[in-house]
């Protein structure tokens, strides 16, 4: 048997057993490989998706959809994947947490659920072209997605990457071979939602859930309120900014049409962002168990810099092609200014930087400091759409860079000056 030693982790309050003989980290860590794959996979089929219902049912007909996949995105990041984390941080401090925390793990998922459901049912007939069906499936999308959450957080703690690249590849496939049947059938917003609805049902198919176990004996818990409060609140400011476009064209005066344009555009263009929410949980992993605070300064400095230069180039690249791609994909009724595509795509940029550079905090258990930075940023994000004058995307765009920047600012201060 091999030799182990108890490695002191002072940043997260915790003991670690590890082998004397290192395991191969980063890309070459076993499973690795296979989550990106289903991460890219599964990313490509959510933009089928929207291509296909797009082109199927056209601007105005697909708004409802626009609506419903924006609302639960921000529910999902709001409330959902920082109960994933939650999970992924506990399981991989040794702790088994399904039983332990069951109480938090149901009220998270139920009561996100009724919440989105008492949304979309109160705005059916301004949003959801008075079908309260929407409201059933916002109920049933967001409890599924909820267990598929924590089963990835039990997956992702446990180090079973390659399992987790499974799930995410099969949502993604769920999603696009419904919304193709579904379409086939009735071609309308109804069918997509059941489509949505859909996407999440493999995960019965793996059951990661039966994993869960203690690994470490003794480990305190983290308090979830204490982590999930102060994760949900800097996840809802980060999510009004980073998903909010069409409801804040709405609240400017913009029309159907205008919303799905946005909705596509900023789907799109969040990319990068998306595979990051898919494997943040392998990098929060590496945090928890092997996790070094000069190590993460100096990753934070040189994740800083090279952000900075992808937010310029993701400008001008966005400027110039973005318009054009969106057409490409969705058709010409679905193309957005070149400057408000440009916009858009440096803002996502810096987003998904403070993203990584967040990791950091939520290893170390700082959710509030987390919070901070978003709140932060959201206020600076309103305060530029207010002010500037012009055309409801344009403001919407201009105030979204500058929410994303300023939570880029306060991320990297708060993470580098940490003692």
């Amino acid at each position: 048997m091999a030799a182990t030693r108890i490695t002191p982790r002072h940043d997260v309050d915790m003991t670690v057993e590890e082998p004397l003989i290192e395991q191969p980290r980063g890309l070459r860590a076993p499973g690795t490989a296979r989550m990106i794959g289903g991460s890219l996979i599964g990313a490509l089929c959510a933009y089928l998706f929207q291509v296909v219902g797009g082109r199927t049912l056209g601007t105005e007909a697909f708004s409802p959809i626009a609506i419903l996949w924006t609302v639960f995105f921000i529910a999902a990041t709001v409330a959902l994947i920082p109960l994933e984390q939650f999970v992924t941080r506990e399981v991989g401090r040794g702790r088994r947490v399904l039983i332990a925390d069951r109480s938090v793990v149901t009220g998270v998922t139920v009561g996100t659920g009724l919440v989105l459901a008492a949304f979309v049912y109160f705005t059916r007939d301004g949003l959801f072209d008075g079908e309260p069906i929407f409201a059933l499936q916002a109920f049933l999308l967001t409890v599924l997605f909820g267990f598929m959450q924590v089963g990835k957080g039990v997956l992702a703690g446990h180090r079973r990457f390659a399992t987790y690249g499974s799930v995410l590849l099969l949502e993604g496939l769920a999603r696009l071979a419904a919304a193709v049947a579904f379409l086939s059938i009735s071609p309308t917003a109804v069918s997509l939602g059941w489509a949505m609805v859909c996407a999440p049902l493999g995960i019965f198919l793996i059951s990661p859930w039966r994993l869960d176990r203690e690994t470490v004996a003794g480990v305190a818990p983290t308090s979830a309120r204490g982590f999930l409060s102060s994760y949900a609140a800097g996840a809802s400011a980060s999510q009004l900014l980073l998903a909010g476009a069409p409801l804040g064209v709405a609240a400017l005066g913009g029309g159907e049409a205008l919303r799905s344009i946005m909705f596509q555009t900023f789907t799109l263009y969040r990319a990068p962002l998306t595979l990051i929410y898919n494997l943040q949980g392998r990098v929060l992993s590496l945090l928890v168990r092997h996790g070094n605070r000069e190590e993460i300064r100096q990753l934070a400095r040189r994740l800083l810099g090279l952000g900075v230069i992808l937010v310029v180039t993701a400008a001008a690249v966005g400027f110039v092609a973005g318009p054009k791609v969106v057409e490409l994909l969705y058709g010409f009724e679905f193309r957005p200014l070149a400057l408000v595509a440009a916009l858009a795509a440096a803002g996502v940029i810096a987003a998904a930087v403070t993203q990584l550079l967040s990791q950091a905090l939520v290893a170390g258990g700082s959710t509030g400091e987390l919070a901070g930075a978003w709140i932060g940023g959201l206020v600076v994000g309103l305060a530029t759409m207010l002010a500037l004058p012009g055309s409801p995307d344009f403001r919407v765009a201009a105030g979204f860079v500058a929410g994303e920047i300023a939570a880029l600012a306060i991320a990297s201060w708060r993470t580098l000056r940490r003692p």
